[in-house]
C-alpha cells in the first residue's frame, strides 16, 4: 500500500503583497539542496547582523527558491527524512530549523484551510511547487472597541490572489502579516521559508465572527493567543 509519504514525495517532482513580489524570470540555474541551504544561511546570517534589509532578504530569499532544484534526487532525500508535523487541515514537513532560519514544506488538501494567524517580525517566503492555493492578507485596522467586545479586531484586506505551481510570494513583518490559505486543487504543496522565525508562542489566530468573510474587504474577528487557540 503507497503511503501518504510516497504520495507526497512522488507529486513533489503573491501571499501577494503588491509591489513586494520579486518573481525571478528566466532564471536558468538550478541549485542544489546543499548549496541552496548553504545560501539561506548566508542570507540569514546577513539578516541577523543587520548587513541587509529586510527588503534584500525578501529578494534574494525568493530568488534562492526559485532557483532550488525539487526535482532533484539530494532534495527528495531530506524531503524523506523531514520531521513532519500537522493536524487535520495541513501537513508541515520541516527541512530546515536554526536560529535564524526555519523552512519546509507546507502540505494543504482540498478545500482544507490554514485559518488567519499571523508570524510575527519574521519575512516569510513562498515558492508553490503543485496544486494551487488562494490566499488573503490582512493588516489590523487599529479600530478602538468597547471592553464588551473585548479581543475584537477589524481586519482590512491587503489582497486576495490565486497562487499556481511556480510562483513566489512573500509576507513582511509590516504588511499583510496576517494571512489565510486555502486548497483550491487536489491538494497543494509549497515551499515554506522565514527569516527569521517567528516565534510560535507569539502568534495570534483571528477567527472571523461572520461566516462568509472570503469576498470581505473588512472584517471583525476574535483575536486568539497561540495558548488559547492550542487549547480549543
Amino acid at each position: 500500500m503507497t503511503s501518504r509519504r510516497q504520495l507526497l514525495l512522488a507529486a513533489a517532482g503573491s501571499l501577494l503583497l503588491p509591489g513586494a513580489v520579486f518573481a525571478v524570470q528566466g532564471s536558468a540555474q538550478k541549485l542544489s539542496w546543499q548549496d541552496f541551504q548553504a545560501q539561506m544561511k548566508k542570507l540569514a546570517a546577513a539578516q541577523a547582523s543587520k548587513t541587509v534589509s529586510r527588503q534584500m532578504v525578501a529578494k534574494r530569499g525568493l530568488q534562492l527558491l526559485t532557483q532550488l532544484d525539487v526535482q532533484s534526487a539530494e532534495f527528495q532525500q531530506a524531503v524523506e527524512a523531514s520531521y513532519e508535523s500537522g493536524n487535520r487541515y495541513w501537513l508541515w514537513q520541516r527541512l530546515m530549523k536554526q536560529k535564524n532560519i526555519n523552512g519546509g514544506i507546507l502540505n494543504i488538501e482540498r478545500k482544507q484551510m490554514v485559518q488567519l494567524h499571523d508570524h510575527p517580525g519574521a519575512t516569510g517566503m513562498v515558492r508553490i511547487i503543485s496544486g494551487e492555493a488562494e490566499v488573503w492578507l490582512f493588516d489590523e485596522a487599529g479600530k478602538k472597541y468597547t471592553a464588551s467586545k473585548k479581543n475584537t479586531v477589524e481586519l482590512v484586506r491587503v489582497s486576495r490572489k490565486i497562487l499556481r505551481p511556480g510562483d513566489t510570494a512573500v509576507l513582511s513583518p509590516e504588511k499583510g502579516n496576517i494571512h489565510a490559505l486555502r486548497s483550491i486543487s487536489k491538494e497543494c504543496r509549497m515551499l515554506d521559508f522565514f527569516i527569521p522565525p517567528y516565534q510560535r508562542s507569539q502568534r495570534s489566530w483571528f477567527e472571523p465572527l461572520a461566516e462568509n468573510w472570503f469576498e470581505q474587504e473588512k472584517i471583525h474577528c476574535r483575536k486568539i493567543s497561540q495558548d488559547e487557540y492550542s487549547l480549543a
